[in-house]
Order: C-alpha cells, then sequence, then structure tokens
C-alpha cells in the first residue's frame, strides 16, 4: 500500500467503519451517522481498494470482521475514540466551566467511592459532565487502555498492567447480608463453616468478588458453590431482599436496603481482608483538564 493511498482516507472513513464494526449492521450504522446505506458501503468498499484487503464479509443478520477488519478496528477504534473526546471537549467550554470525564467503574467502585465524591466535584464545577460506564474490573481496565475512558475506579484485587497507574483511595470491607425469612440469624453468630448450612448467592466465576470469596472459603477449609450466580455486585441485594439466600458484598451497597428494613447483617466470625477502591490512570493518554483535576482532587483527599 503506498503512503499516498493511506493518506487520501480521511478520518470520516474511519468513522464510518468504526461505526460498521460497532453495530456489525450497514443500515444501523448509516442511522447512527444520517447517511444513506450506499453512502456506508461505498466508504466501506473505498478503504478495502485502498487497503487492499476485505474487512467485512456479509452475514444473514448484517457483517463480520474479517480477521484484517479485527485488527483495524483494535486501533482504530481506540484513535477515534480519542478525537471524539477531544472534539467534544473543545466544543465544551474551555477549562473547568464545561467538558466532560468520561468515567469506567465497577459498580461497587460507585457505591463505595465515586457517588459521593462525584456530589463534591459537582458543588466546585456544576458545569462538568460525568459520563460513566460501569462493567467488570476487567472490562473496565480495557476501556482506560484503549482511551475509551479518562479514569477508571475498581476494586481489589486487581490487575492494572503498566504504564497504568493505581492508587489505593479507600479501604472498605465485605459484609455477610440476609433477607427477614432469616430472620431468627439476627440473635446468632455464624461462621465460614455455617454458611453450607444455607442458600448462598454468589457472582460468576471469574470475577473479583467471586474470587475473592472463594479465595477464603478455600483458606479456611471449606467449599461453597452458590445456589444462584449473578453477573453484578449490585443485582446481590435485591435477590437477598427476596430471601433467596445469604450473600457477601461491600457493604457500601447494603446501606438503603438495611435502612429500610428489608435485608439485614449477620454476625460473622470469619475474618475477611478489608478490600480497597483503586483508581487508575493511563499516563500514555492525554487528559482533559475536567479528568485531570477530577484525578488531582482525588489523590490530595487521601494523602
Amino acid at each position: 500500500m503506498h503512503n499516498k493511498e493511506f493518506a487520501s482516507m480521511n478520518y470520516e472513513y474511519y468513522k464510518i467503519f468504526n461505526c460498521v464494526g460497532k453495530h456489525k449492521n450497514i443500515t444501523r450504522a448509516a442511522e447512527e451517522l444520517y447517511s444513506s446505506q450506499p453512502a456506508v458501503t461505498r466508504a466501506i468498499q473505498k478503504m478495502e481498494a485502498e487497503l487492499n484487503c476485505r474487512l467485512f464479509v456479509r452475514t444473514k443478520s448484517g457483517v463480520e470482521f474479517t480477521h484484517e477488519g479485527q485488527t483495524l478496528y483494535r486501533y482504530s477504534s481506540a484513535a477515534c475514540g480519542q478525537l471524539d473526546k477531544a472534539e467534544e471537549e473543545l466544543r465544551q467550554a474551555a477549562g473547568l466551566n464545561g467538558g466532560s470525564v468520561y468515567i469506567g467503574a465497577t459498580v461497587t467502585a460507585l457505591h463505595c467511592f465515586l457517588f459521593d465524591f462525584m456530589d463534591k466535584f459537582h458543588r466546585l464545577y456544576p458545569n462538568v459532565r460525568f459520563k460513566i460506564r460501569t462493567d467488570s474490573s476487567d472490562k473496565t481496565i480495557e476501556r482506560l487502555k484503549s482511551g475509551s475512558v479518562d479514569i477508571a475506579f475498581v476494586t481489589t484485587p486487581c490487575n492494572a498492567p503498566k504504564p497504568l497507574e493505581t492508587v489505593k483511595i479507600k479501604t472498605f470491607r465485605d459484609v455477610l447480608i440476609a433477607g427477614n425469612l432469616y430472620a431468627k440469624l439476627k440473635d446468632e453468630t455464624l461462621g465460614f463453616e455455617d454458611l453450607k448450612k444455607y442458600p448462598f448467592i454468589g457472582l460468576t466465576k471469574g470475577m473479583q468478588l467471586r474470587q475473592f470469596i472463594d479465595d477464603n472459603f478455600a483458606a479456611n477449609g471449606i467449599s461453597v458453590k452458590p445456589d444462584i450466580e449473578l453477573d453484578g455486585a449490585d443485582l446481590i441485594v435485591p435477590m437477598v431482599t427476596h430471601n433467596r439466600g445469604l450473600a457477601f458484598v461491600p457493604e457500601g451497597i447494603t446501606a438503603e436496603a438495611v435502612d429500610r428494613g428489608d435485608i439485614f447483617k449477620v454476625n460473622f466470625t470469619g475474618d475477611l481482608p478489608h478490600r480497597h477502591v483503586c483508581v487508575i490512570s493511563n499516563p500514555r493518554h492525554v487528559q482533559s483538564t475536567a479528568s485531570c483535576e477530577l484525578h488531582k482532587m482525588i489523590i490530595s483527599s487521601v494523602k
């Protein structure tokens, strides 16, 4: 491929390519881009001609990446995401009178730290907007690496590779909770071995809280297989409220349900280690003024 050919493809072509890749459907991409299906198709065909490879193959439901298309998408989606953020930042008022902070966070990090800190930040800079994506720790870290979020909030245990910078910003603990069907437990104290007697609710394998609980069970010589597995920590309290079993959950998620009397904390003699909320930043990506200020305030608050 000649440099002249590569240079002829401007940002708009990559924007179209990434939109098709996101939806795996040319019609939906055209709708999002306020364009026509033939125009989108022509743009993809032009890219394929200039790159001398196929980027998509048609399927019954739309399109799928070829190997080459997947490779291009992996790089171009991060670049386009950075450009979109830069354009929006420039369109907004300069400094801290506007702009957006793109945040990636786990549900636990939101409840145990971020909600309260956002209130503090908003009082100081009311015109700054937050755009928040919630997911698992691993996926949140991947978003930070790709540049689709400015700053990430996850909980330990987590694995953020270099050059990402991780700072522990708050300590919290996980508590054992139960619904009112198990009211008799209010006057009892349970240990690890006692958990075998009751239905147990946990997260799906591979999630950080599930691994943390499994490791502590193993360290105490027991194995408890969840009767119900969920894919989000925010789903545990509603399930316990409906008396489907006992569960461990970060204490910050329980407050409202405990105050309403929907659930209660069970006295537990097991020694679960404390965990931490961490803020993670990526020094290789340019940050907006607002995201830099948010990060600086957070780091200052824990020193």
